[in-house]
């Protein structure tokens, strides 16, 4: 049997007997405690949705990988920490609830009490930070929506599973991010196993990390990684309700409208240093 794909949901005691290659998981996983209930998981057509003991946390769907999913829905028998550990499944849908799960973790309240969060609004990652990135070489992994405007203040390469004119395709992360000043990087890539190797290769070339869009998992350990800026999305406890009904309503995208809200955590001191850097 397959170690990494087996007849069964994998938990946290099997991703912990995983190699040195899935610490970043590990990690992650590790920093749930045990005994966090699962009260309710959905798996809609764009998102997934976890409600959970310890908040409310959400991923955009990713669909392929090995085999299809082996969750029944609404998983409230499951343990967070075991539900998370589906981060590290070659099921993609499986690794979207894991997402979830983590995000329903380090997006509670009480993990983010501690942290210097702020909410952005409608403002995105690549507009708040144009002037840090100007006249520099910058990669996007992921053709975002109007991406193309960066490309008139800064260098700009964008990888692209799927490539729209002017992009490359995404193998060439192996030849192009060790260049790169700035590395903006979806949350998504988490979920399909891409992100250590993408971050592996940005710490051998210096470049700055920023991860962006609603699957990114606000966890501080992601500083360690390389990591400058955690630009995600949170689920506010009084807005959990409305963007529960949104999914149960089949709602495709405006989520964000229902309540979801789109937070920036940045590494401590690293704006300073790089505004100096600037200089």
């Amino acid at each position: 049997m397959n170690r990494y794909f087996g007849d069964k949901v994998p938990t946290w005691e099997d991703v912990q007997a995983y190699s040195d290659r899935w610490r970043l998981y590990q990690e992650l996983v590790g920093g749930i405690p045990a005994g966090v209930g699962v009260k309710k998981l959905m798996l809609g057509e764009q998102w997934a949705y976890v409600e959970a003991e310890s908040g409310t946390g959400v991923s955009m769907m990713v669909r392929g990988g090995a085999g299809g999913s082996r969750l029944m829905e609404p998983a409230s028998n499951l343990e967070l920490r075991d539900l998370a550990a589906l981060s590290a499944s070659w099921s993609f849908v499986e690794a979207t609830a894991g997402v979830a799960a983590l995000n329903a973790w380090y997006g509670g309240p009480d993990q983010l009490a501690g942290l210097d969060m702020a909410i952005d609004g409608g403002t995105t990652a690549f507009q708040m930070y144009g002037d840090l990135v100007a006249g520099k070489c910058v990669a996007v992994v992921g053709h975002f929506p109007l991406i193309e405007k960066m490309g008139d203040i800064c260098d700009l390469t964008v990888l692209e599973r799927a490539p729209q004119p002017g992009d490359i395709p995404d193998p060439a992360c192996e030849y192009i991010i060790g260049e790169q000043d700035y590395l903006f990087t979806s949350g998504i890539t988490l979920t399909n196993k891409t992100l250590p190797r993408l971050l592996e290769l940005a710490r051998e070339g210096g470049t700055e990390v920023i991860m962006v869009g609603p699957s990114v998992v606000p966890a501080p350990v992601m500083f360690d990684y390389g990591v400058v800026c955690l630009a995600g999305s949170v689920v506010l406890p009084e807005r959990a309700e409305q963007i529960k009904c949104a999914m149960e309503q089949g709602s495709r995208s405006n989520i964000f409208g229902a309540g979801l809200l789109k937070m920036r955590i940045e590494k401590p001191g690293w704006r300073a240093a790089a505004c100096l850097q600037k200089r």
